[in-house]
């Protein structure tokens, strides 16, 4: 069996786990919808692309000349930064807030993933985090986690 096989029966496991746990959250229906109904939308889109992955690579065949897994040590090496970042701010908004926590994970990515000048670091950062803090907090009235500074 091929990777991109294996790969999409790994997607397809992952998208039924999420289906599974979206409908514990209760889904709600269009009109008002519950807090597992996005994610459920998102696991069912996951399962239906897993399959057209899984049946597109079988017509292919052996015929397909596959690529190595890593091609580029520095691309690979940039993408384990992305995720552990993208961890460590998941953890941090609750102790930080949305707000703060925001900032230095676009500020990590600009500086650490694609060095950027310090300036483009620094305000990008900042510019990003209060735009997603107006349209999320003020505009959407979606409430944020405020973190330890209460902002």
């Amino acid at each position: 069996m091929s990777r991109e096989r294996w790969g999409s029966l790994v997607w397809l496991f992952l998208g039924i786990v999420i289906c599974w746990g979206s409908i514990r959250l209760k889904l709600g229906d269009f009109r008002n919808p519950g807090p597992g109904f996005l994610p459920f939308v998102t696991g069912i889109i996951l399962v239906g692309l897993s399959f057209i992955v899984f049946f597109q690579s079988g017509r292919a065949g052996e015929k397909a000349v596959s690529k190595p897994f890593l091609v580029d040590r520095q691309r690979a090496w940039k993408a384990a930064l992305t995720l552990v970042a993208l961890l460590v701010y998941t953890i941090g908004m609750d102790y930080l807030g949305f707000l703060v926590s925001t900032t230095l994970f676009l500020a990590f990515l600009l500086w650490a993933v694609e060095p950027q000048r310090w300036y483009i670091v620094l305000f990008g950062s900042l510019l990003a985090a209060a735009a997603s803090f107006t349209l999320f907090e003020i505009l959407l009235k979606s409430p944020l986690p405020k973190g330890i500074f209460e902002f």
